[in-house]
């Protein structure tokens, strides 16, 4: 219990500091902390893999790994004209077609195949929503909401699973997850929500900017929970109990940002229209 609570408070600690930074030195600043969890999640995720697709495969997913958040971050800053989201689009079909070419050479089944493009995608693709976020109008908010809603939606339906229990709601993936927990987290993220409205007060194309949060809050808290169950169905099918050991009593990065991840793509698309 201590090693969780310290490793948490040290994620917590590490999360608000490039936040200071974001709004004190530099707003490019957080795309490092963004750009961390890419890269550790998606190691963690070829590790995971790697008794499946062979170490060739995985050692491709670690060099994409590394190459995907400096890449997008050369074409937001270093290319004029050229986005950053073209850029790492461009990247992923690159390695699609060398995994694809390696596939063919060694005459790879479509299982290997499959998951090795799985591989890209999850989870690049859709921290590339996180990293989007972060040149928003309204990019504070939308980060903060990413940061805030899926802790508060976990939390919750951790007390309000523990207090109420009842009917599992996916026993064969998360034994422990209760659908009175489920509940109590949509409530825990659109409380979470509309406490960050309150505190940050941004100018917002919606004729109800409490009504927006509330609905940004309820669709992230329930990504958040199918986010999470996603996760959990991975490490399930590669015999895992946690997709790392990076932090202590928590397990690795992608544990943390299952659900934030999922959650992300929606808050950046909302705060795209209005």
């Amino acid at each position: 219990m201590l090693k969780r609570t310290v490793s948490g408070a040290v994620f917590v600690a590490v999360v608000v500091g490039f936040f200071l930074l974001r709004e004190n030195v530099d707003a490019r600043l957080f795309q490092i902390l963004t750009g961390f969890f890419q890269i550790v999640a998606t190691v963690e995720l070829a590790l995971a893999l790697k008794r499946f697709i062979g170490k060739a495969r995985a050692c491709v997913l670690f060099v994409y790994a590394g190459l995907f958040s400096p890449v997008y971050c050369l074409g937001e800053y270093l290319i004029s004209g050229v986005s950053g989201v073209v850029l790492a689009l461009c990247l992923t079909a690159l390695f699609v077609l060398i995994i694809s070419v390696l596939a063919l050479v060694d005459k790879a089944g479509l299982k290997k195949w499959s998951l090795s493009i799985f591989g890209l995608v999850y989870p690049s693709l859709l921290i590339l929503f996180t990293l989007l976020a972060c040149d928003l109008k309204n990019s504070f908010t939308a980060l903060l909401l990413i940061f805030v809603i899926s802790p508060c939606c976990d939390t919750t339906a951790y007390l309000v699973g523990s207090a109420i229990g009842g009917k599992k709601l996916c026993p064969k993936l998360s034994p422990k997850k209760t659908w009175s927990g489920a509940i109590g987290g949509l409530f825990g993220a659109i409380i979470g929500s509309i406490v960050v409205y309150f505190a940050v007060r941004p100018v917002i194309n919606f004729f109800s900017p409490v009504l927006f949060f509330a609905l940004v809050g309820l669709v992230a808290g329930v990504l958040t929970e199918v986010g999470d169950l996603f996760e959990s169905f991975i490490k399930r099918k590669a015999g895992i109990k946690d997709s790392g050991n990076i932090m202590p009593g928590h397990g690795g990065i992608l544990d943390r940002i299952d659900g934030m991840m999922f959650a992300g793509v929606f808050i950046c698309l909302a705060f795209l229209l209005v």
